[in-house]
């Protein structure tokens, strides 16, 4: 009987070892193959060319994972009261409601939007991750021409581009995935809140979390950023589940998730390690080591990660440095962006995104419980499995916040950058659930003072915050107004000279090319308007005020060359600058320096010729 026990331990000591050897051997062969065997370039092209099946394929595997997750799922939904539910769903609807109505669909950070599209239509057409940088029509079919490898993670375009798969491509489908993902969001934070505290503390910490116009912007655009605090939420959720019951099917669901994640904006790469921590943690709670075959793999699944971060790391051009710049990050840049960001985290006019009432009540809660968790450190490791998995999780989103402080361009009060705050958010309103929890000893009367705060908070400063940023969003109103208008012109096959980003366009499925590259392309262009491959050409340009008194003169960035003929076909004023599409009637033919020499001296001997002799 011993003996048979005594075998039985051993098979599985061997076993373990085994499982523990093949996780070894796959973690070194993944940081070698992502990090050090390929050059930037090589790493590069391998992304490009069959990045796409990675993904899908840890997705599905997700989603399959994921599935055994559903019947505690349920039975977590089935012990909700109906009151619960009425207002949970009450608070989520309206949230959504005034997002979806407050912020239209629109790109709000035109450009980073435009590429991501641009890389779902890559990703949806020809199975490539990549970006058009040209595309034209060849016999009845689009298609793009030099396509390059962005910087932006593309686990957002290529669940984007799977949409296209089912409806045929579509802009406004980025837009609707966002929208849709918004209640997600919410719910998945009430869920993490609720795991801690009563409904009543849960429901004011979701409406401070929600009633922000920095998530209702995001909910409305084409970014990548709601994805990634889903996945950041959804992540931590699972990682308080597995630290609950270790196991190997929740660790395998967070394994995958995490690869997830990582794969959803740069910086998400830091949960990695994090998670890492919450595995130990769940080993050292279980009393074994758990080593699934999802572990065993996961390190290899996180490959093509390493490898567009290879890329990026190793190609400069990418890092949109700004002049005499070298380096990315520098300590330089810590004490300016402190300044921005106490500007935006308390800035009680409109001119940001911010929650000024979520900061008000969220930094003393996060100052609290920095306090307590010092106090009782050596306590934690019986701590709530929600509370270690936030605290854990929480660790990467502060350090994620301290790298942006030392980012050249970490001014959380730019509409550019304020985005990157939205895991923070998550942080904030926990802090806020557990203040409430310790402190509200009154039936949850400080939470619905809490709660009422929030949403008047959002009503009053938080709803012309959006009209502000929706106003100065000039970029990409202008570009909209343009193509409503071309769209209205008579359906021809037209080249676009265009004074902003070409993806614009390019989406549309109409050629087009920058102004400064119309110059050195003067000739091709007319060769084809010549032989019909473009019917008209058209040329966007801004006219800038020159004074108060009125008149205007073109952006010296719009300016075309003389040999362009033009014929202003459409105009507007959009804010203080005019907007004018003009049609190319002809492009004259190019005239060497010694010919352009030869006519200018003709004319200044003409012009001596026909002055008045001084002798009379």
């Amino acid at each position: 009987m011993l003996s048979e026990r005594a075998r039985q331990v051993g098979q599985a000591v061997k076993a373990e070892g085994r499982r523990a050897a093949a996780f070894g051997l796959s973690a070194l062969a993944a940081v070698g193959v992502g990090f050090s065997y390929f050059t930037p370039a090589e790493a590069g092209e391998l992304v490009r060319q069959y990045g796409y099946y990675a993904i899908p394929g840890t997705l599905l595997w997700f989603g399959v994972m994921l599935r055994h997750e559903m019947p505690d799922v349920s039975t977590w939904m089935r012990n909700r009261s109906r009151q619960e539910w009425r207002w949970l769903l009450g608070l989520v609807g309206a949230l959504c409601v005034v997002a979806w109505a407050t912020f239209p669909f629109g790109y709000k950070i035109l450009y980073d939007e435009l590429v991501l599209q641009a890389t779902s239509w890559n990703l949806h057409k020809l199975r490539e991750v990549g970006t058009m940088v040209r595309g034209y029509e060849i016999e009845g079919v689009f298609l793009p021409m030099f396509v390059y490898l962005d910087k932006r993670p593309y686990f957002f375009a290529l669940v984007v581009s799977l949409v296209h798969d089912l409806t045929g491509f579509r802009e406004s489908n980025a837009f609707l995935f966002n929208a849709g993902l918004l209640p997600v969001v919410l719910g998945l934070f009430y869920a993490i809140a609720r795991r801690v505290s009563s409904a009543q503390v849960a429901w004011a910490g979701l409406a401070c979390f929600g009633a922000s116009p920095l998530l209702a912007q995001n909910a409305n655009g084409a970014g990548m950023d709601l994805l990634n605090l889903l996945m950041v939420l959804l992540s931590m959720l699972l990682a308080a589940r597995y630290l609950e019951r270790p196991n190997a099917q929740r660790l395998s669901v967070l394994l995958l998730a995490c690869v997830l994640l990582a794969q959803t904006r740069y910086e998400s790469l830091l949960f990695v390690m994090i998670t890492v921590l919450v595995v130990i943690e769940g080993w050292r709670r279980a009393g074994k080591i758990i080593l699934p075959v999802t572990a065993m793999a996961a390190p290899l699944l996180l490959v093509p990660s390493a490898l567009h971060n290879s890329y990026l790391s190793g190609t400069p051009v990418l890092w949109e440095l700004k002049e005499n710049m070298d380096s990315r990050f520098n300590w330089e840049h810590i004490w300016p962006n402190l300044g921005h960001a106490v500007n935006y985290f308390f800035n009680f006019g409109t001119t940001t995104l911010g929650s000024w009432w979520l900061s008000l009540v969220a930094f003393p809660s996060l100052g609290w419980l920095g306090c307590r968790a010092v106090k009782r450190w050596r306590t934690w490791d019986r701590l709530d499995p929600t509370l270690v998995a936030v605290g854990a999780f929480g660790l990467a989103i502060i350090a994620n916040l301290s790298l942006l402080m030392a980012y050249f361009w970490g001014q959380l009060n730019d509409p550019i950058v304020s985005r990157l705050i939205l895991p923070f958010t998550v942080l904030m309103g926990v802090a806020v659930v557990m203040a409430l929890k310790r402190w509200d000893t009154g039936n949850g009367r400080l939470a619905g003072w809490i709660a009422s705060g929030a949403l008047i908070s959002y009503l009053g400063w938080g709803l012309p915050a959006t009209e502000y940023h929706r106003n100065i969003n000039q970029l990409a109103t202008e570009l909209a107004r343009e193509q409503r208008a071309v769209s209205r012109m008579a359906p021809l096959s037209r080249l676009i000279l265009t004074d902003k980003t070409t993806l614009g366009w390019l989406m549309k499925g109409i050629p087009a090319l920058v102004v400064d590259d119309a110059e050195s392309r003067a000739e091709q262009i007319q060769f084809h308007l010549d032989h019909g491959t473009f019917k008209e050409v058209l040329l966007t340009q801004r006219y800038r005020p020159i004074s108060p008194e009125g008149g205007f003169e073109m952006d010296p960035r719009d300016v075309i060359s003389d040999r362009f003929v033009l014929e202003p076909v459409w105009e507007r004023m959009q804010g203080a600058r005019l907007v004018r599409i003009s049609r190319v009637i002809e492009i004259k033919p190019k005239i060497e320096p010694e010919e352009e020499e030869t006519i200018k001296q003709s004319e200044r001997e003409a012009t001596a010729d026909d002055r008045p002799d001084s002798s009379v």
